[in-house]
């Protein structure tokens, strides 16, 4: 009987050890599609991921209003409390200002906070595309959308809604768009 009552003890424990690993391996197959997915987030080749942000207005917009829709798109990761990213708008600029008229389109998503400073930088920095922002600093739905963990970022997406090229500054969005846009 005591044998019988030992054989029992061990097959429940095996049992019980069999389905803690299985757990285990799904929680490392469940962590390791997370981490996958984090990294294509926003990833050259891959159709961009729709998302919805305020205007200044509080209007809701979607990103799929200006992308996919025959032109080329720049969505533009930016904040005005942002050095590098007031260090690199001329750049901007300067492409909004070229390739515009060629059917190039920008839409800036703001990593701000405040209203008031965001708004300022737009007139200040002479950015007269597309800006939205729900005002979450971080926690903004853009960042968790597309992984963006560092600003200034990028992507410039293609009229068909791929996205082609990320993170692209100084002379090298130039010459991106100079490749993209005839």
């Amino acid at each position: 009987m005591k044998r019988l009552t030992i054989f029992c003890l061990v097959l429940v424990a095996a049992g019980l050890l069999a389905c803690s690993g299985n757990k285990a391996k799904k929680n490392a197959d469940d962590a390791a599609a997370s981490q996958l997915t984090e990294q294509t987030k926003g990833a050259v080749g891959e159709k961009f991921l729709d998302l919805e942000e305020p205007d200044a207005d509080g209007k809701i917009h979607k990103l799929s209003e200006y992308v996919g829709r025959g032109k080329w798109v720049l969505v533009d990761f930016w904040a005005s409390w942002c050095g590098p990213c007031k260090a690199e708008m001329p750049n901007v600029t300067a492409a909004y200002k070229k390739y515009h008229p060629k059917g190039f389109e920008i839409v800036g998503l703001s990593f701000d906070r405040e209203k008031e400073p965001w708004l300022k930088a737009v007139t200040e920095w002479d950015m007269p595309w597309t800006h939205l922002s729900d005002l979450k600093y971080w926690d903004t739905v853009a960042s968790t959308v597309y992984g963006v963990n560092a600003i200034p970022d990028n992507l410039l997406i293609s009229p068909e809604g791929i996205i082609v090229a990320r993170g692209l500054r100084g002379p090298a969005l130039e010459a991106k768009l100079a490749e993209v846009i005839k």
